[in-house]
């Protein structure tokens, strides 16, 4: 299975388009940190090795926290450039946030595409 069908996959299975109902909610700006405060929970492949469950907590500091596996990650949120973006570890990247219809998504990408999660608020 190439990468595109596997994030197709994960983009899938966070959305829970196993009825085929439910659509991503559109883009939004984010005005201040505390409006992606919170934890926030999807997958991640990390290397080559399998899918893992990937946890996110963004405090309204812009301080990060990850974790999945046997790994925790710390960073920062950046809204001061033109767009919304993250530093975690080793990785940078653009941060996105989409809302609406009673949903609401983070999207981690990182600038060389070795982070990739789709989240959701943790409940």
């Amino acid at each position: 299975m190439g990468r595109a069908h596997r994030l197709l996959l994960m983009l899938l299975l966070a959305l829970g388009l196993g009825g085929g109902c439910a659509t991503v909610p559109p883009l939004q700006t984010i005005p201040d940190v505390a409006t992606i405060a919170g934890e926030w929970s999807g997958v991640i492949q990390y290397g080559r090795g399998s899918y893992e469950p990937f946890y996110l907590t963004v405090n309204p500091d812009g301080s990060l926290i990850a974790w999945w596996g046997l790994y925790t990650r710390y960073g920062r949120v950046d809204l001061s450039q033109e767009r919304p973006r993250f530093t975690l570890y080793t990785w940078n990247g653009d941060l996105e946030y989409l809302a609406g219809g009673g949903r609401r998504v983070l999207i981690l990408r990182s600038d060389f595409g070795d982070l990739y999660t789709y989240l959701t608020p943790y409940s």
